[in-house]
C-alpha cells in the first residue's frame, strides 16, 4: 500500500509490529521536524521550498508525514481493538484456560509417572469420537466435566419387517432386504402352527 502498511488479513503479532513501526516513524518525523525548525530559526536567510496542495494552501510535508503516520497508528490500533472485540466468549474462556494450564504446568516436574493421578484423570475425561465403549463403560460425573453429556446411539427411522427376536435394523440400512428368506419361512411356519392349533381347539370345543 502507499502508506507502507501491509494489505490483507493481519495477525495480532503483525498488527503489533505495524503499530510499533508507526510509532517509531512518527517519533523520527517529529525529531527531524524539530531539528529542521531549529536550523531554520538559526538561519533565516536560507530559501525554503514552498509546497501547496490542490487548493493552493501551503503544506508542510514534514507535518503531513507526521499526520499520516499518526493516522496509520490510529488505524492499526483500531484493527487491534476490532480483532480483540471479535473474539467470542468461548474463545476467550479457552484462551484463559490454556494460559492457566500453562502456568500450572510450569510449576510441575518434568517427569510424569504411571501413578500421576491428575494426568490419568485427564485421559479418562477426554472425549474420543471413535471410542465404542464411551456410551456404556465411561461414567463421567457432571462435576468433573462440567456437562452431563451421554452418548446417544442413532436409530433407524422407518418401517421394517419383523423377525424372530424383533431386532431393528441399523441406522445405515437402505431398506433393501438382502436375506435368503429364512426368516419369512420361519415366521410363516410358526403362524401356520398357531393357526392349526387354534382351529383344532375350536373344532374340539364346538359341541360344548
Amino acid at each position: 500500500m502507499s502508506s507502507g502498511q501491509k494489505a490483507g488479513l493481519l495477525t495480532s503479532k503483525e498488527i503489533q509490529e505495524e503499530a510499533a513501526r508507526a510509532r517509531q516513524l512518527e517519533q523520527r518525523a517529529m525529531e527531524r521536524l524539530a531539528e529542521e525548525r531549529r536550523k531554520n530559526n538559526d538561519d533565516d536567510d536560507g530559501e525554503e521550498t514552498i509546497y501547496r496542495d490542490s487548493s493552493g494552501r501551503k503544506v508542510d510535508p514534514k507535518l503531513a508525514k507526521a499526520e499520516q503516520a499518526r493516522q496509520r497508528k490510529l488505524e492499526i490500533e483500531r484493527q487491534e481493538r476490532k480483532m480483540e472485540w471479535g473474539k467470542g466468549l468461548v474463545q476467550r474462556n479457552e484462551q484463559d484456560r490454556r494460559r492457566r494450564q500453562l502456568e500450572e504446568e510450569a510449576h510441575k516436574p518434568m517427569a510424569r509417572y504411571a501413578d500421576d493421578v491428575e494426568y490419568n484423570q485427564g485421559l479418562r475425561d477426554e472425549d474420543r469420537w471413535n471410542d465404542p465403549a464411551a456410551g456404556f463403560l465411561t461414567k463421567k460425573s457432571s462435576t468433573s466435566t462440567g456437562k452431563g453429556k451421554q452418548m446417544v446411539r442413532p436409530k433407524y427411522k422407518g418401517g421394517w419387517k419383523p423377525n424372530r427376536f424383533m431386532i431393528p435394523p441399523g441406522y445405515r440400512w437402505d431398506g433393501v432386504d438382502r436375506s435368503n428368506g429364512y426368516e419369512d419361512q420361519f415366521l410363516l411356519q410358526q403362524n401356520s402352527r398357531k393357526s392349526l392349533a387354534a382351529e383344532a381347539h375350536a373344532w374340539s370345543t364346538e359341541d360344548m
